[in-house]
């Protein structure tokens, strides 16, 4: 955007990297009339509000621990909940997030937004399924067992195509490539692999439904999908699972809300199919339109003049 200034801080050097980022932060808020916003940064959130006791601060809190490990998710929530303590202005990217974290009396809902990726008007004849994000702790080998299944079932070959966009852990694309051999359906699967942002307008013209495929687990189930925004913004319904957050996103007029076992899968697919001539890339785009990012900038501006 214009008007930002991007300061860049090396990561090498081991806890070294952590002295250069304070110095960092130190020599850029002499002014204390500065706001300094802070996405909660583990471990070194509450340092900053030290560091710069007079400066007016927001602490920003995206997300809550996404750890598979029970203790280790309980451990970092309750480290947050702890760095929390030591800010006056919060803000926090979902009501149900802020609950979890006993914040709701305290924060601001600042939700999350995005930006309107295609402009396309949709066709909907036939499906062109787009999965766009990361591979890591997704269980999307279940997406792979549902198309299979519905394949199975319909012999729809020819009348769908699945494009599955990004990366995950070393190795972990490759297993999803082998799985989808394994099961017959190479084909119909496209793996794209890591796409920058600023280069998937192409499959989002060309796709017409997205997939918001999250595993339905405690610690997913409050976290805003980026993906379900940008999936609808652009005009395209969505089969999404029924996490809260997903709940509050897709309804009748803009998609369909499935489990997370391949058989959902495989009926989400079916549903849509069925519903296909209802959808209107116009409707679509207006019922997710409070979520556009400048006005969501514009509720901040006006949250940030009135800090202290």
């Amino acid at each position: 955007m214009d008007g930002i200034q991007v300061i860049s801080v090396s990561r090498q050097g081991g806890p070294v990297r952590l002295i250069r980022f304070l110095n960092t932060f130190w020599h850029q808020t002499k002014n204390n009339n500065d706001i300094v916003f802070i996405k909660y940064f583990k471990f070194v959130s509450w340092i900053l509000r030290l560091l710069r006791p007079d400066n007016p601060m927001v602490l920003d809190i995206r997300t809550g621990s996404v750890e598979k490990n029970r203790l280790v998710r309980e451990f970092y929530d309750a480290v947050l909940k702890i760095e929390a303590l030591f800010f006056d202005n919060i803000t926090v990217i979902s009501s149900g997030l802020s609950k979890k974290l006993g914040l709701e009396k305290s924060a601001k809902i600042l939700p999350l937004g995005a930006e309107t990726i295609s402009s396309t008007e949709k066709v909907f004849n036939d499906i062109r399924l787009l999965y766009v994000g990361t591979l890591y702790n997704r269980n999307l080998e279940n997406v792979i067992y549902g198309l299979q299944e519905y394949l199975a079932q319909t012999g729809a070959i020819g009348k769908i195509i699945v494009t599955i966009v990004g990366d995950g852990s070393p190795g972990q694309l490759g297993q999803l490539i082998t799985e989808t051999e394994r099961c017959g359906i190479s084909g119909i699967v496209v793996f794209a692999g890591r796409v920058p942002h600023d280069q998937l307008q192409p499959l989002f013209d060309t796709h017409n439904i997205g997939l918001s495929y999250i595993p339905l687990t405690p610690y997913f189930d409050e976290q805003p999908p980026t993906k379900t925004y940008e999936y609808l913004m652009s005009g395209m319904p969505v089969i999404g699972t029924r996490t809260a957050a997903n709940q509050l996103i897709i309804n009748s007029e803009n998609g369909v809300l499935i489990g997370d076992s391949p058989h959902d899968v495989c009926a989400g697919i079916q549903i849509m199919i069925q519903k296909m001539n209802q959808f209107s890339s116009e409707k679509i785009r207006i019922s997710v339109q409070n979520y556009q990012w400048h006005r969501i900038v514009d509720h901040l501006f006006t949250y940030l003049c009135g800090i202290r």
